[in-house]
């Protein structure tokens, strides 16, 4: 399984939450991308490194993601958070599945 998909993500969120500040001056939303881009990374670096709970921080992190930009996109129609809320949708299913595959094979 891989780690980068969790680690581009956590990019990705970074990056819309400075977007955010810098377009609408919107601070809350630079503090949660930083807050949870910084455990999606956690998350990816859990998973490259072989640690325990890898798997469930990406899914878990991804699906946090999720509400959040979902709501954004709803409201503003703005392509940004509609594609973060895309791929955050995609790595969420996808750690999901991995995190599956993992535990089938563990028993």
């Amino acid at each position: 399984m891989s780690h980068k998909p969790i680690g581009a993500l956590s990019g990705a969120s970074l990056l819309g939450g400075i977007f955010a500040y810098t377009k609408f001056n919107s601070t809350p939303s630079l503090v949660a991308s930083f807050a949870i881009g910084s455990a999606m990374l956690l998350s990816s670096m859990r998973i490259r490194d072989g640690m325990e709970y890898g798997y469930e921080g990406a899914a878990l992190t991804s699906a946090a993601l999720v509400v959040p930009t979902l709501r954004r996109t709803i409201k503003t129609r703005m392509p940004i958070p509609a594609t973060v809320c895309a791929l955050a949708t995609a790595s969420t299913a996808y750690y999901i599945k991995s995190l599956a595959d993992y535990r089938r094979h563990a028993i």
